[in-house]
């Protein structure tokens, strides 16, 4: 048994492949559900810069690729993709390599930003839903156990959180960086969830007074525009929002595009001269990549947001490096925590077939003196034979302890003709 993620991220695949495996919160119990169905239950971390499929592979074989197919013919029925058109994309990480990403995740180590605040709580969402579905359990629960810990504890030794940038405000300071002061700009804000929610917030925070939000749910969008004086307008007000906006922020939930190169062409057309900034948060996408090709339309979108972000990387690189460390021996703490664990089962049934053979000999002694040794002598034997044998099994007891894997284990059984499941609880 071993851990498994397959999945694909920000760097091995760009948004137009990552939005072909996204799911959002409500589709997670779905999925989940259909994942336990391929036999592999487990835990789907889904976020804008990355889609992960965590799971425990019991391989048939040595080097087999059972779970990992199993995972990847899950995608092809849950998401209708070919495997052909997304397998180049794909990582696949097993055992230590799987515990040790989980850990950068969660600490942020692996995000697009650098100790950006939002992965470990998705991860602890991700791992909430998958313990509601049933499918974490065992192992794979003290893995996401310990992964949030990790995270938690890499937040507060290190500075790699401090002053972090969010997705949300690095698609804000992406818009100073193209139209520089932004207090006079108006701003349409698609999308009334909790990015929505950052954006706004940072735009009122960076001086602009006027914000519209708009969400397909009107009442979240008015409370949302409560909250920060800005103004709410229904889904179908967006054609007109768009015509006095510079700058359009998309970060809905949405499966598909919520404002079309139609749309945006309509609405240039009656302000042909004034520039319009489009910057596409979501994952899948709200705004038509087509839109790009409309004069005056400036299209960005979350793969974009990458060199927003590289100032606070590199001030951040040592906090990063002290980061990594932690997060290495933590990863290393854990993997010989679960081989301890594995060989637990494998130790006790090797000492108790031990002392099953030490008691059965000893008593075979005993009988043989026929009472020629007295109640301290017969002590003092079974001391002596106890000895003997915890002194033999010391080096076996050690060698499958110290970071030992099922193949070890499975030739130690054998060598000691121990029962192919393992030792039997009493009844």
């Amino acid at each position: 048994m071993e851990f498994l993620v397959v999945g694909l991220n920000h760097r091995t695949a760009p948004v137009e492949v990552r939005e072909l495996l996204s799911l959002n919160k409500d589709q997670l119990p779905e999925a989940l559900g259909a994942m336990n169905g391929h036999g592999v239950a487990g835990v789907i971390l889904s976020t804008c810069n990355r889609s992960e499929f965590y799971t425990l592979d019991i391989p048939e074989d040595a080097g087999s690729e059972a779970g990992a197919d199993r995972v990847k013919q899950f995608l092809v029925e849950r998401f209708g993709i070919s495997l052909l058109d997304v397998d180049r994309y794909l990582y696949v990480y097993r055992g230590y390599d799987c515990i040790h990403h989980l850990f950068r995740v969660a600490s942020s180590l692996d995000s697009m930003i650098l100790g950006e605040e939002q992965i470990i709580g998705q991860v602890r969402d991700a791992y909430e839903a998958a313990t509601t579905a049933g499918t974490a359990q065992g192992p794979l629960a003290q893995l996401f156990q310990q992964a949030l810990r990790v995270g938690r504890r890499i937040r507060r030794e290190t500075g790699i959180s401090r002053n972090a940038l969010s997705v949300s405000r690095a698609c804000v300071e992406m818009a100073k960086s193209v139209l520089g002061d932004l207090t006079n700009r108006r701003v349409l804000v698609v999308g009334a969830g909790e990015a929505g929610e950052l954006a706004a917030e940072v735009l009122s925070l960076s001086g602009v007074t006027d914000i519209t939000v708009t969400n397909r749910t009107f009442h979240r969008a008015e409370e949302l525009a409560a909250s920060l004086s800005a103004q709410a307008i229904p889904f179908d007000g967006m054609p007109k929002a768009l015509r006095d906006s510079d700058i359009v922020i998309g970060c809905t939930g949405s499966p598909g595009y919520v404002l079309g190169a139609s749309l945006i062409g309509d609405a240039m057309a009656v302000r042909p001269d004034r520039p319009l900034l489009l910057i596409d948060i979501a994952v899948p996408r709200d705004i038509d990549p087509e839109a790009a090709l409309v004069k005056n339309v400036f299209l960005n979108d979350v793969d974009d947001l990458e060199s927003a972000t590289k100032a606070s990387r590199e001030k951040k690189a040592k906090e990063a490096e002290w980061a990594e460390e932690l997060v290495t021996d933590e990863a290393q703490q854990f993997r010989q925590w679960c081989l301890d664990l594995e060989a637990l089962p494998t130790v006790i049934e090797l000492r108790h077939r031990a002392d099953q053979v030490r008691t059965l000999e000893l008593h075979k002694t005993v009988r043989k003196l026929n009472g020629k040794l007295d109640e301290e002598a017969l002590e003092s034997l079974d001391a002596m034979t106890r000895a003997i044998v915890n002194k033999l099994l010391h080096d076996p007891t050690m060698f499958l302890k110290e970071r030992k894997g099922p193949e070890e284990l499975k030739v130690a059984r054998e060598i000691f003709r121990l029962s192919e499941e393992g030792p039997k609880s009493p009844d």
